[in-house]
């Protein structure tokens, strides 16, 4: 991070040496039958860097990569941990077919769904944004079911969403998993 102020010319220089090494792996999936692939990272978040960051050193690169992804027929999901609301319309800008993970605050992210769904859920599908820390272990299964309705209900209207947890989980009370998957199946669009 400090070499952006430091040292730019540096840090685009080395941007330019992995985005040449990521392009030819990008060109390589024509024809590969994939359903979506995911680019970014916790590195882009705007809890890690700040958007004039964001601006000049990552969406440039990405924004070409996600063209070159959709020129070999393929879909990207873009993958952003911890915040992303003030880079939320930078994001869809680089065109992804969707954007992730929508870390809520309590898990040290700063979505706010149905903001989110109000800026930009016209213009990409939104994945993410269940605190799966919280409502995995050590909750009853009616909040984990209201967890679920309260997320579908600030970005599911109107379609474009897709109820995921917000990040990996390593422990998880199998009762609050399966109420999770039970009441996803209730989130429908109209």
């Amino acid at each position: 991070i400090l070499a952006t102020f430091d040292d730019p010319d540096w840090v685009h220089e080395l941007l330019r040496i992995l985005y040449r090494r990521k392009e030819t792996y990008v060109r390589s999936l024509t024809g590969a039958k994939y359903d979506l692939l995911e680019l970014g990272g916790g590195d882009a978040s705007n809890t890690v860097i700040s958007p004039k960051i964001f601006r000049k050193f990552v969406a440039p690169y990405d924004t070409k990569l996600i063209e070159l992804a959709h020129e070999a027929g393929q879909r990207i999901a873009y993958h952003t941990c911890g915040g992303m609301m003030r880079i939320l319309e930078d994001i869809a800008a680089m065109n992804p077919d969707a954007m992730e993970t929508f870390t809520p605050p309590d898990m040290g992210g700063d979505a706010r769904l149905a903001e989110a769904k109000q800026r930009i859920g016209t213009k990409v599908c939104m994945i993410g944004g269940f605190d799966q820390h919280h409502y995995f272990v050590g909750c009853s299964e009616e909040e984990t079911r209201t967890a679920v309705k309260r997320c579908f209900a600030a970005a599911g209207v109107g379609g474009g969403y897709i109820l995921s947890p917000s990040d990996h989980f390593f422990d998880a009370d199998p009762k609050l998993l399966a109420a999770f998957a039970d009441e996803a199946r209730n989130c429908v669009y109209e």
